[in-house]
């Protein structure tokens, strides 16, 4: 995709876009568990989850070009399963969740409710540096944001009339 060059390393830009992602998810669920008893069981699922969407990510190569593996194994550094993979990956890392979740008996509601945050905040993310690189259409990131500012609002709103907990 693209690639930033500071001296003479070179950094994948999507690693970049996908760890601001993870970052902002993070930042996000932090902020709204402060005070919480299962902060850091609910941050440490959100951080297992990530490095697992990351490794089949980057692993999924193998399911979708198993010849060129075979031929080329160093391919496997270089190269990813492209959006099959994302999508693969974030199967793979939603059933993590899921699994983890209910492993300690916590409810569904809450791993909902965590996951969406965490999933919106990094999503707003990912697109909003998408549009600084200039990659992305200007008008389907100013669309994101609205939905995730009007979401915001709306939770906040309904937050304040006790609809809400979290």
């Amino acid at each position: 995709m693209y690639n930033f060059q500071v001296g003479s390393l070179v950094v994948n830009g999507q690693l970049v876009l996908f760890f601001s992602f993870y970052l902002a998810g993070w930042l996000m669920l932090h902020y709204r568990l402060r005070g919480k008893n299962d902060k850091k069981l609910i941050l440490s699922v959100a951080a297992n989850a990530f490095l697992l969407w990351l490794l089949m990510w980057k692993a999924s190569y193998v399911l979708f070009h198993p010849r060129e593996v075979i031929s080329q194994p160093m391919s496997l550094l270089y190269f990813d399963g492209g959006e099959r993979g994302q999508w693969t990956a974030s199967l793979v890392a939603i059933g993590y969740s899921g699994y983890a979740f209910r492993k300690r008996s916590l409810p569904v509601r809450l791993w909902l409710d965590r996951g969406v945050w965490f999933w919106f905040t990094g999503w707003m993310v990912y697109h909003a540096l998408l549009l600084v690189m200039g990659e992305s259409p200007a008008v389907y990131a100013f669309l994101l944001a609205g939905l995730c500012l009007t979401s915001w609002g709306w939770y906040w709103e309904r937050r304040q009339e006790g609809d809400v907990h979290g």
